[in-house]
């Protein structure tokens, strides 16, 4: 599964943006490191062998106007297998979990609302 990857391709069809103009935006608050657009192409297209550096991700989140917390979900899902889900409890607090691997997706819709359902009860208390 390729969910970064396929987030930036998507992310550059839809905003009919080039990689340089996007590795041009793609500058890490934190370090002022930038991102190369040989490197954009490298993510885009699957290449990249190793999860990002945490100021790519940065970098990255910086240029696509995203939190860069959702950036590590899918790079997380991509390089390590473990997809990490967020679930809104209200509009100032979420929490993060796992879902196990392999759930089938009608499954992985009923863990999603059970925790959900968990999360609120949680908040209400």
């Amino acid at each position: 599964m390729d969910r970064l990857s396929a987030f930036v391709r998507d992310y550059l069809r839809e905003h009919q943006e080039s990689e340089r103009r996007l590795a041009d935006r793609a500058i890490d608050p934190e370090t002022g490191l930038t991102l190369q657009h040989g490197w954009v192409n490298a993510l885009k297209n699957g290449r990249v062998p190793r999860a990002p550096e945490l100021w790519r991700l940065r970098a990255l989140a910086v240029a696509m106007s995203v939190p860069a917390s959702k950036l590590a979900e899918m790079a997380a899902a991509q390089w390590l297998g473990v997809e990490v889900v967020d679930v809104e409890i209200n509009q100032d607090e979420q929490v993060a979990v796992t879902v196990p691997k392999g759930m089938p997706p009608a499954e992985r819709a009923r863990f999603m609302r059970m925790v959900q359902e968990m999360a609120r009860h949680w908040a209400d208390e």
